[in-house]
């Protein structure tokens, strides 16, 4: 009884997080999808293509890499750890790449000079955490050969807690450009903010992945 139970709740948990899941990825592709046909259509010059790369990146690309291991994605349900590995990286280095230069783009538009609003601060922030996230991350690839040196566990905690960290600031950093930047102020405030919830929606959605993970590495610590 008690086991029939236990199946029961996990079925539960089950179907509210694959819900979470699909509503994670409306979000996402609301946001990105929105935001590069806007982007295309006007051209990729200027301040839109430091928006359309930081978006492609960090909102779709980043945080699709981010939800590999999640055991409620159902885009990579199916695939052995391997394979999920490969795409992570793949995902994370193309998506984190992609972010990069539309930061660095950016500064050089703007002469090295960081601007004072919380958008661009949290812009430079989400830009070297990103790069030395992706620094870790080939690290945590190597981690076997370096395994005398740094224990892999220690590598890859690090190496995910430095990706989680840089893709909730490039999300804050998102979250108040949609406010701080005209190319969005011109299109209204009810769509600053329905753009503003979207893409905190799918920050938390994400988050909930890579904070099962460290947990996970938490009680391997312990253990």
């Amino acid at each position: 009884m008690s086991e029939e139970k236990s199946n029961r709740n996990t079925s539960v948990i089950q179907h509210v997080e694959a819900a979470l899941y699909v509503l994670n990825q409306l979000c996402i592709g609301f946001v990105t999808i929105w935001i590069s046909w806007m982007c295309l259509r006007q051209g990729l010059t200027g301040i839109r293509i430091h928006v359309w790369l930081v978006t492609f990146g960090f909102i779709f690309l980043m945080a699709e890499g981010m939800m590999c291991f999640y055991e409620g994605s159902w885009l990579t349900l199916r695939y052995t750890r391997k394979y999920k590995t490969a795409i992570h990286v793949v995902l994370q280095v193309i998506g984190g790449g992609m972010g990069v230069a539309g930061c660095l783009i950016q500064l050089i538009r703007d002469k090295w000079s960081i601007g004072v609003t919380t958008h661009a601060s949290l812009g430079f922030a989400a830009f070297i955490l990103c790069l030395i996230s992706l620094l870790s991350g080939l690290a945590a690839v190597l981690a076997r050969a370096m395994s005398r040196a740094l224990s892999p566990l220690v590598n890859k905690t690090f190496h995910v807690t430095l990706g989680f960290v840089a893709y909730v600031i490039a999300m804050m950093a998102q979250y108040y450009g949609f406010a701080q930047t005209s190319l969005f102020k011109r299109q209204g405030a009810d769509f600053v903010i329905l753009m503003q919830v979207a893409t905190l929606v799918s920050m938390v959605l994400t988050s909930i992945g890579a904070i099962k993970s460290l947990y996970k590495k938490v009680l391997s610590f312990k253990s």
